[in-house]
């Protein structure tokens, strides 16, 4: 894992909206009474022992280590110093996937968090 901090912006949202710097509303808080009896019984011993979610947790780990060069769909301009800013057309190294819809990429000896939607694996 890299050394970075990390800061998410959720382009979904404008720049303008409290949602885009992450400023969601709190989770509801639970109390154990508030869990019903019956949700203990969804772990069975048949599904605490099904191979399939394995396999598909091994299968995600190996597609986050992307690594080769990505090509910049359109402009992307660095929010904060953890981003790497680039133009639309020029080319990234992507060292790895950092998170889901965040790679780790270098340009002119720069490092920083590309966002995953904005480049193209070439």
């Amino acid at each position: 894992m890299c050394d970075l901090v990390v800061t998410v912006r959720d382009f979904a949202y404008p720049k303008s909206h409290p949602y885009h710097v992450g400023n969601y509303p709190p989770e509801p808080e639970y109390e154990e009474s508030d869990i019903e009896e019956d949700d203990e019984e969804c772990y069975t011993e048949e599904a605490m022992t099904d191979d399939s979610s394995v396999a598909d947790t091994e299968t995600i780990v190996e597609d986050d280590r992307t690594e080769g060069y990505a090509r910049g769909l359109y402009d992307f301009d660095a929010e904060n110093s953890s981003e790497l800013s680039f133009k639309e057309g020029e080319f990234v190294w992507i060292h790895c996937r950092q998170f889901p819809g965040w790679f780790l990429g270098e340009k002119d000896g720069a490092q920083g968090l590309v966002p995953e939607n904005y480049v193209q694996l070439v």
